[in-house]
């Protein structure tokens, strides 16, 4: 599901019409991807974005979600396409809302469970791989399907081995 910040703490300057507004090229652009190219091509889409951001420190620009549908063999005409579909700018917000509203709190990012569920977390320091990734993922998600449990939150610090954050 789609959540923007920026939709978020402005609604009323309607960032997703602005395509400079930072993170509207991409949002629209995996909107139309989805709905024209199918999950797989949007979630491959959006993990060439992550890379180009989170791992090689790019900026989010218009040029990167093009050079990012290249990365994963989609037409990079598909951007100027979403930019000029007004049904992404829709796609997208209507999706931010209904996150919104079902997880209860604005402004964080949230997963939305294939039970419907939607959550917050887990946030962590260190991205996991492999079999460590599962692992987590396995023993968070049993976490959240117990109907006794709630929230667990703990005192934010440094993470290191051996300081409280990590203990």
């Amino acid at each position: 599901a789609f959540f923007s910040l920026q939709e978020q703490n402005k609604p009323e300057t309607h960032p997703l019409r602005d395509p400079e507004s930072r993170g509207t090229a991409a949002l629209r652009t995996l909107a139309l991807v989805r709905r024209t190219e199918g999950n797989d091509a949007a979630g491959s889409l959006y993990e060439a974005i992550g890379e180009r951001v989170h791992e090689r420190q790019e900026d989010l620009t218009i040029d990167l979600v093009r050079h990012a549908l290249e990365d994963v063999g989609l037409r990079a005409g598909l951007l100027d396409d979403a930019l000029s579909d007004d049904v992404t700018i829709k796609e997208v917000s209507e999706e931010h809302y209904a996150v919104a509203a079902s997880v209860g709190c604005f402004g964080v990012p949230t997963i939305v469970l294939p039970s419907g569920e939607a959550i917050f977390g887990p946030v962590i320091t260190v991205a996991p791989t492999g079999e460590a990734a599962g692992e987590l993922w396995d023993h968070f998600e049993w976490l959240t399907r117990q109907d006794y449990f709630f929230e667990m939150k703990r005192e934010r610090g440094d993470a290191r081995p051996g300081s409280r954050a990590s203990s």
